[in-house]
């Protein structure tokens, strides 16, 4: 599989068992500060929304690298960009699409699905337009005095985005992660089932 292939998480909804995502790619980064983060070829526009859903969310090594515009194919997007080591969702539910082209999967019940990065260290880097949640674990740090939270471009968390924070594992329960995209890595789910939420026209 070509290293260059862009395509969104959704892509994932046609693998049943182990799932191989494969990078995104964007032509321009930019930090909210107007910094350059990096560059790539140009991207394919998303064919719909993708949302991952899991009781139990945890980032391994991760550490949020701010807001970024992603210019796609339809446009300019802002999103929240996190580097990861790994990534764990107990009771997977991921949908891609929306209304009668909405394809979902969904791992077996009380199972961990598992994203991690390349090869020994590695990491993947996660773009998502809004993140909820309830936060039950910083890595040891003291957790926020409102821990039920909704991180969004426009809406960060000095808990997230402290300059001194280091990279950690970041828990979160009953979370939503909206219009998920990822940059390398390889999903892992365990007994997914998946459906299509098509239906027939109107009079049929």
């Amino acid at each position: 599989m070509s290293g260059r292939a862009a395509r969104p998480l959704a892509a994932a909804l046609a693998v049943v068992a182990v799932l191989v995502l494969p990078r995104l790619d964007v032509p321009h980064l930019s930090g909210s500060d107007g910094a350059r983060l990096g560059s790539s070829p140009p991207a394919r526009p998303a064919k719909g929304p993708c949302v991952l859903r899991a009781d139990r969310l945890v980032l391994r090594g991760a550490r949020f690298r701010g807001v970024v515009s992603l210019r796609t194919g339809t446009g300019s997007v802002r999103a929240l960009k996190f580097t990861v080591r790994s990534l764990d969702a107990v009771n997977l539910d991921l949908t891609a699409g929306r209304g009668r082209s909405a394809m979902r999967l969904r791992a077996r019940p009380a199972t961990t699905s598992t994203l991690k990065g390349p090869g020994t260290g590695g990491v993947t880097t996660i773009y998502v337009r809004r993140l909820t949640g309830r936060v039950t674990g910083l890595g040891g740090s003291p957790l926020p005095a409102d821990r039920t939270v909704s991180v969004t471009p426009d809406a960060v968390p000095r808990w997230l985005s402290h300059p001194a924070t280091r990279t950690r594992t970041i828990t979160l329960a009953a979370a939503t992660a909206s219009q998920i995209t990822q940059f390398g890595g390889r999903l892992s789910i365990k007994g997914p089932q998946l459906r299509t939420t098509r239906r027939a026209p109107h009079g049929a």
